[in-house]
């Protein structure tokens, strides 16, 4: 039987995972070790006589009715796979990683058919570079918290459960991060951030910023580009290579052959190309601050409303937006080229 989603009939509280559990062997009624000697005999110890039950017994339903309100109705929702105690703000079980929600309960190939596939002991942070994943993969644990406590501050009065509930799917990776900015511990560089710039912010939901770092972007791929395929430049380069080749690799002074304003000009297309890798640079280690600043901003705003569920509206303005930030992407490589595709149809 799963004593789990029963109460102590003499403490009346749920029994968890490690408890040390004695059952009647008359009735069948579980009670905490302790309870049953403190009582010294069954809490039913009147009613065997009748024939009581527990398992065919109202105790059942009523005790589980009294589990499932508790879940619904409280601030604190109780694992169904490990029956540990979890904050409602957290997406997976703190204990054994398990989803707390239907729909992450659906997803997760760590589950099949509701048989947890993972290490039934987890420790947090076991094995794994975020904390661990212990379901669908083999790994050893899985910590959804990256090892911290829900309750635990992560910034100015806002909990690792809120910044959990507001970020997302991936908690792991961005509560660590969080931790050592608000511990002041620095932060890590963001590849992504580097990589796709502007489109990163506006995926995060960062739509100012990621606006103007992509038009900063846009505009000096533009420039550069559409200065390679000016006549006056490959007019200037056609030179510049025919002189190279007729040095025979012996040193040539370029300004013998070309003016200060036509050197600059054959270099701006580099300097262009050099400011926009600075500007990725500076996106990918100032990201994960400023989405830090985001969601720290974002959720004091929230937590300051009345009359709102605070746990759904952390997680209605999180999370990311992909179609936005992948209709923006498409964008900035259409304009990245658009030189290339003009020369095509000029020649």
């Amino acid at each position: 039987m799963d004593f789990y989603k029963y109460k102590c009939p003499v403490c009346d509280k749920q029994f968890m995972s490690g408890d040390d559990i004695v059952v009647c062997p008359e009735c069948g009624a579980p009670h905490h070790r302790e309870c049953f000697e403190q009582n010294g005999n069954c809490f039913y110890q009147d009613k065997h006589s009748e024939g009581f039950s527990f398992e065919n017994g109202n105790t059942q339903s009523k005790a589980k009715d009294t589990a499932d309100n508790n879940e619904a109705e409280g601030s604190e929702v109780i694992c169904p796979m490990c029956k540990t105690v979890n904050s409602r703000e957290t997406f997976y079980c703190s204990n054994c990683g398990y989803p707390l929600n239907e729909e992450d309960r659906q997803q997760s190939t760590g589950y099949q058919n509701g048989n947890f596939q993972g290490n039934n002991n987890p420790q947090p942070g076991a094995g794994q570079p975020f904390g661990g994943t212990g379901f669908g993969f083999g790994a050893a644990s899985f910590d959804p918290m990256a090892g911290l406590n829900p309750e635990q501050e992560i910034g100015d009065n806002v909990t690792a459960g809120e910044v959990s509930k507001f970020v997302g799917k991936t908690t792991p990776y961005y509560l660590l991060i969080f931790n050592r900015i608000f511990k002041k511990q620095g932060s890590r560089f963001n590849f992504s951030a580097f990589l796709f710039s502007g489109a990163y912010f506006i995926y995060r939901k960062m739509l100012a910023l990621g606006l103007v770092i992509s038009f900063v972007i846009i505009g000096l791929s533009v420039v550069e580009n559409f200065i390679r395929f000016m006549p006056e430049y490959q007019s200037l380069l056609s030179s510049l290579n025919e002189i190279s080749r007729n040095s025979q690799g012996f040193y040539v002074s370029y300004t013998d052959y070309f003016s200060s304003g036509e050197i600059f000009f054959l270099l701006s297309p580099y300097i262009f190309s050099l400011l926009k890798g600075v500007v990725m640079v500076i996106c990918g280690i100032a990201a994960n601050k400023c989405y830090y600043n985001h969601c720290i901003k974002k959720i004091n705003g929230i937590k300051r409303l009345e009359g709102v569920n605070v746990s759904e509206e952390l997680e209605k303005s999180g999370g990311v937006n992909l179609p936005v930030a992948a209709g923006f992407a498409i964008t900035i490589f259409s304009l990245y080229y658009l030189p290339y595709i003009i020369s095509i149809f000029r020649f």
